[in-house]
């Protein structure tokens, strides 16, 4: 990677603050050295107790792609970027290392005196997901070092039955999220990010009314400044998202996956 090492260094700092979603790609190649680049961040992301709980499904071939852009909610540009992988929230890993050194044995169980197997709960899926998104995470500012552009793609999650046949995913998985990648076609201007009633002080605070036309104000001005009647931004979030119809296969694509990742595997 002594391409990519000499290049100019940016600040983590300035990469976080330039980074804009990329939805339009270059028809330029990603080299072996920054796919290396991303992957290898990736590993190095903090992980809770070092048991990477994460799988990472790395997409290259354009059919793959082509059904993704299908499946993650009719995208097209999905199917124009050069490379996607997906973060895979994974304890079947881990399932099977238990099994394959004897922890689910009456042996084991009468020596230990630990319950034989039991079924994936939501306080493992809740580690294991905060493995796969901090790696994916520093996958995009890797990739962002590297002169790539990426897009996250939470719509990876729906038609849970034809996704999970396509990646062959067993149970105790769940595909969390995606990341398509490409050179920019263009630079991008930096996107805006609304920070009113974002931080709060030592405890939660449900916002007041003032706190609320602030944020409101705020929102307006970045991403409807032509907007004739205050608070278009959350109209347009709650009829373009909150009561779409792809949220509703989301949830119910969701529970598909819950039900996955709890599934007890017949002896």
């Amino acid at each position: 990677m002594a391409e990519i090492a000499a290049a100019t260094p940016v600040s983590a700092l300035d990469l976080i603050e330039q980074r804009s979603s990329t939805r339009k790609f270059a028809d330029a190649p990603i080299t072996d050295d920054q796919r290396a680049a991303v992957l290898h961040a990736a590993t190095r992301a903090p992980s809770a107790g070092a048991m990477m709980m994460y799988s990472i499904i790395d997409i290259q071939k354009q059919e793959t792609l082509d059904r993704l852009s299908v499946l993650c909610d009719n995208q097209p540009f999905i199917a124009k970027a050069k490379w996607a992988l997906i973060f895979v929230v994974d304890y079947c890993k881990w399932i099977d290392l238990f099994e394959h050194v004897g922890c689910f044995t009456d042996e084991f169980v009468q020596k230990t005196g630990r319950s034989p197997r039991r079924a994936c709960g939501l306080g493992d899926f809740a580690i294991a997901a905060q493995d796969a998104v901090i790696a994916a995470q520093t996958a995009v500012i890797a990739a962002e070092a590297v002169g790539l552009g990426s897009c996250y793609i939470g719509d990876i999650v729906e038609n849970a039955e034809e996704v999970g046949e396509l990646l062959g995913l067993p149970a105790h998985t769940m595909p969390l999220s995606m990341l398509v990648f490409g050179v920019p076609h263009k630079e991008r201007p930096v996107t805006p990010h609304p920070i009113e009633n974002l931080v709060m002080s030592e405890r939660y605070r449900r916002a007041d009314a003032e706190t609320m036309d602030a944020q409101i104000a705020e929102m307006d001005a970045m991403f409807r400044p032509h907007a004739t009647e205050a608070g278009a931004r959350v109209v347009d979030i709650y009829t373009r998202k909150h009561t779409s119809d792809f949220m509703v296969e989301m949830n119910r694509s969701m529970e598909r996956w819950f039900g996955n990742w709890g599934a007890i595997e017949e002896e």
